[in-house]
């Protein structure tokens, strides 16, 4: 059974045993209230939040079963309302009624890229590619470069999703040609598509290329400084990677500045350990270990055991390098308690576990924490991270005279990078 969405807001009010006037009081007037829930007014977006909030429902339970007889135009107006309020469950049915009725003048083009984005914020990657699809068949037919633009960089945002690495970054890097064809570039979308390819050259190992990226996008990002203080910081930890220590350190400093009075306080603690791991070599070892304690305290303390685990296994890496094995040891465990099991964050905990039981001589044990980081990163589509942890597990079997196993090993890693490539249509 359907109702209207005056006739569903009564009913709730009714249930409630609360009176118009007392349902409108600092949202409205109860004529308002008295209009709407007689259909003759239809509440604005943000009305309808306070008032599922004032109910004690969510919005989603507000509209549940609700016949949302809007025109055409208030009705895209609702779905852009609910997509910039993050509410994507919601709009992609009003979408939906949209494409499905041609009686309007909203391009379908446009219906289409907005229910895919949609359809990519709730992880439901088959959908959005099916519509990606046929928008990028229409813009190739009619050479829409500004549309291939924006449907190439979903496209690479969908296969990033699904750790297909190598085929977002061609993707992305189509998008990326496609915007010097146009003559007037919105430098926005130029630094969203710079943006992108920078996270995924460095996902892949193309550090440098990734450093390029991210000085592109801040050049043409010159608004929001908290969004720039993310940039720099991905830049700092892209030089730190290149090697390029006193670039990494100005950038550093840059990002700490922008981003000090504007995150929150989860996000804050995010880029502080970041940032102390990054700095490592301008902070005595014992200040930065207590830093990154108190930071994986607050974390545990917040409840946020992913967070609290990526902390501990900066720590344990630390304080293996800082040679307090004991400690490493300790901190090892405390990363593995918080973490999922195949998350590549768990992959630089073997890493370590690893190095740990070299230098007790345990071969035998510390090859297989490398072969089990070998398994995460082949699953999570971290390349560059695989090929770093099988080169050293070429390196160990070198050492103890196993060269045809080092071989082995080396060739499977190049099978495995070319099947991973054919199957994304990518013949070498």
């Amino acid at each position: 059974m359907s109702f209207s969405i005056g006739q569903k807001i009564r009913d709730l009010r009714l249930k409630k045993g609360m009176s118009q006037v007392e349902l409108a009081k600092g949202l409205c007037t109860p004529s308002m209230v008295s209009q709407i829930e007689s259909d003759r007014a239809r509440p604005s977006y943000k009305i309808l939040v306070m008032i599922a909030d004032r109910l004690d429902v969510s919005l989603e339970h507000l509209l549940k079963d609700v016949k949302l007889e809007l025109e055409h135009t208030s009705k895209y107006k609702m779905a852009m309302g609910f997509v910039r309020a993050k509410e994507y469950q919601l709009a992609v049915p009003l979408l939906m009624e949209l494409l499905q009725n041609p009686q309007h003048k909203i391009p379908t083009v446009d219906l289409l890229l907005e229910l895919a984005a949609c359809y990519l914020e709730i992880g439901e990657i088959e959908e959005a590619e099916t519509h990606l699809r046929e928008v990028y068949e229409w813009a190739v037919s009619r050479q829409d470069h500004h549309v291939l633009v924006t449907v190439l960089l979903q496209m690479g945002k969908a296969s990033k999703q699904l750790k297909d690495h190598a085929i977002a970054l061609y993707h992305t890097k189509q998008a990326w040609e496609e915007l010097q064809k146009i003559q007037h570039i919105d430098p926005m979308l130029r630094a969203k598509v710079a943006i992108q390819l920078a996270v995924l050259n460095e996902e892949t190992g193309k550090v440098v290329d990734a450093v390029k990226n991210y000085e592109e996008a801040l050049s043409l990002n010159q608004g929001n400084e908290q969004e720039r203080g993310r940039l720099f910081l991905r830049l700092a930890e892209a030089c730190h990677g290149t090697g390029n220590f006193q670039k990494a350190d100005e950038y550093a400093a840059k990002a700490q500045l922008l981003l000090e009075e504007h995150e929150n306080k989860e996000h804050r603690r995010t880029w502080e350990r970041r940032l102390i791991l990054m700095r490592i070599d301008k902070v005595e070892n014992a200040v930065a270990v207590q830093q990154l304690m108190e930071i994986a305290e607050q974390f545990d303390a917040d409840h946020n055991q992913y967070q609290a685990g990526e902390t501990y296994a900066g720590l344990a890496r630390l304080c293996f390098e800082m040679g307090q094995v004991d400690e490493s040891w300790l901190y090892v465990n405390q990363a593995k308690m918080r973490l999922p099991e195949l998350d590549p964050a768990m992959g630089r905990v073997h890493c370590v576990s690893a190095e740990l039981y070299f230098s007790k001589d345990d071969r035998e044990q510390a090859c297989q924490y490398l072969q089990q980081a070998m398994g995460i990163y082949k699953q999570s589509g971290k390349i560059a991270e695989l090929e770093e942890v099988t080169l050293q597990m070429c390196h160990e079997l070198n050492k103890s005279g196993e060269h045809v196993e080092a071989f082995k090993q080396l060739a499977e890693f190049h099978v495995f990078m070319k099947k991973s490539l054919q199957l994304r249509g990518i013949i070498l």
